[in-house]
């Protein structure tokens, strides 16, 4: 099964003998069998046509929208499934606000936990010579006695700016990185960092609707208009084991170069067309690798394990389960087959 990222601007989609064909004007961009489509993700101005938006809403194929800077503008979606009572349950806890600081507590733990695998990985110092490990995993005791979902923010901020101390230090040459700025990103490491989130947060949204819950109700992140805090929620755990290694991978192995970014006139930092069409590229294939899922035993893709943690997630919500466990990236590695 393949994603089809469209990033030509221009371009049109259309299905044709059961094909899913690609083009600007009178040139062939792409094409590929209908059976082999499993999403969309449309870049900027690309026109889907008709045939195609009906054979997404027939066949479950979801269509995930993104502006032309980066940012996530919304979806087309199949049918919303009909399992209602997981949905109930889920309203239902989140208004028990113990259940959300505890809830919430746990996905802000399995995040800094990722930081501190991540920091091991790269073994960095500062410039006087104190590794950030120790400033990210003091926080852990402070998250489990967060009294507030504001204090646990502040926890996940203070853990958050110390781990990226040793991500700009592990970046082997100077990007002009010096803190995570949000928006808009204004070097090269922040727009490939929101690029990337944007991208793990579609995939997340879509795993959620699958399994069958209200993507906008969430225990973590505070509602607010057009926000689907769930996904928000879900995907705290995957940002450093998906997205950080893959920009550094990307950037460090000059996979991804400086003359491939281009200022635009508010600021903002993006990539250029090709260079944009290799990183999604590159995240497909970081979201496609094999890992280890160390809470059933299985050897499956990282897309998977997003889906396998909403399942999980939902199975808590209706009590089956005493707790939610985000995944933790060390721990698959420990528990791997043959390590």
């Amino acid at each position: 099964m393949a994603i089809l990222y469209l990033t030509e601007q221009g371009s049109t989609v259309n299905l044709t003998a059961g094909r899913i064909i690609v083009r600007k004007g009178d040139k062939l961009l792409h094409e590929l069998p209908v059976f082999k489509l499993e999403q969309i993700v449309a870049y900027g101005n690309v026109h889907l046509t008709p045939a195609v938006i009906a054979h997404c809403l027939r066949s479950g194929i979801e269509v995930a929208f993104l502006s032309s800077p980066g940012k996530y503008r919304g979806r087309l979606q199949p049918e919303f499934t009909k399992n209602s009572v997981v949905r109930q349950q889920q309203y239902k806890r989140a208004a028990d606000p113990q259940f959300c600081l505890k809830t919430a507590a746990t996905i802000v733990a399995g995040k800094v936990r990722n930081m501190a695998a991540m920091i091991k990985q790269q073994r960095r110092l500062r410039g006087d010579g104190r590794s950030p490990l120790g400033e990210v995993e003091k926080t852990m005791a402070k998250i489990q006695s967060a009294r507030t979902i504001d204090q646990l923010n502040g926890h996940e901020g203070a853990a958050s700016a110390a781990y990226f101390k040793t991500f700009r230090a592990a970046l082997k040459n100077d990007w002009g990185f010096e803190a995570r700025q949000y928006h808009p990103p204004k070097d090269p490491v922040n727009g490939l960092l929101s690029l990337g989130y944007t991208l793990l947060y579609n995939d997340v949204y879509g795993a959620v609707n699958v399994v069958g819950l209200d993507p906008y109700m969430g225990f973590f992140h505070q509602p607010r208009h057009g926000h689907a805090c769930l996904a928000s929620d879900l995907m705290e755990e995957h940002r450093c084991v998906l997205v950080d290694r893959l920009v550094l991978s990307a950037l460090n192995l000059q996979t991804i170069k400086p003359t491939d970014f281009e200022a635009q006139a508010d600021g903002r930092i993006t990539l250029k067309p090709e260079a944009l069409k290799r990183f999604f590229g590159l995240y497909a294939q970081a979201i496609n690798e094999q890992t280890h899922y160390p809470y059933t035993g299985i050897q499956t893709t990282y897309r998977q394990v997003i889906e396998l943690q909403v399942r999980h997630f939902a199975r808590v919500l209706t009590g089956e389960e005493p707790i939610y466990h985000p995944f933790e990236a060390e721990k698959a590695m420990a528990e791997k087959p043959g390590r």
